[in-house]
């Protein structure tokens, strides 16, 4: 790509910030946990540009860097996690970080999609960013038939989770 770094970045930044606070949102529940989060993925977008070479489309590149930054970032948390439970007796429960402003279905949303296990988790994130199924399979290497039904199963999972939390208020 001959474009500056510095431009590909700022084009990164102003059109797809949005990608990666949704990323951000369903890997990170604390929000300075998403701070963090954020901040590592833009590091590892800004490292990531000399090998974007145009083959792929800017946004199929952006979510890849920032889904395996987030992965990888989930990974050294729960080993540090790990790590401090073994050191400390007891470990405080994680405050929550929902604040008056959130939108409570939102919030819970998010932390229903912070349950899902990896894959599908991306592969909703995607959904809800409005990326067509064909696009999905691209990025994430399954077939676009596998993509529609685990995202089928996805949903109705999700609607299930939603009932029940409307049953119990």
């Amino acid at each position: 790509m001959n474009r500056a770094p510095e431009e590909l970045f700022a084009e990164i930044y102003r059109d797809h910030a949005g990608l990666v606070g949704r990323t951000v949102q369903a890997f990170a529940q604390e929000s300075a946990d998403r701070a963090e989060l954020f901040q590592d993925i833009l590091i590892a977008l800004w490292q990531a540009l000399p090998q974007f070479t145009g083959q792929a489309k800017l946004s199929t590149y952006v979510y890849r860097v920032a889904f395996n930054t987030a992965l990888n970032w989930q990974r050294s948390r729960r080993r540090y996690r790990q790590k401090l439970a073994n050191y400390v007796s007891l470990v405080p429960a994680e405050a929550s970080s929902a604040t008056p402003q959130e939108d409570a279905r939102l919030h819970w949303l998010y932390a229903r999609i912070r349950e899902l296990p990896p894959v599908d988790r991306s592969l909703i994130l995607l959904l809800l960013d409005g990326v067509g199924y064909r696009d999905i399979a691209d990025i994430t290497g399954l077939s676009e038939s596998n993509v529609g039904v685990r995202l089928h199963r996805i949903k109705q999972h999700l609607s299930s989770q939603s009932e029940l939390a409307s049953d119990e208020l």
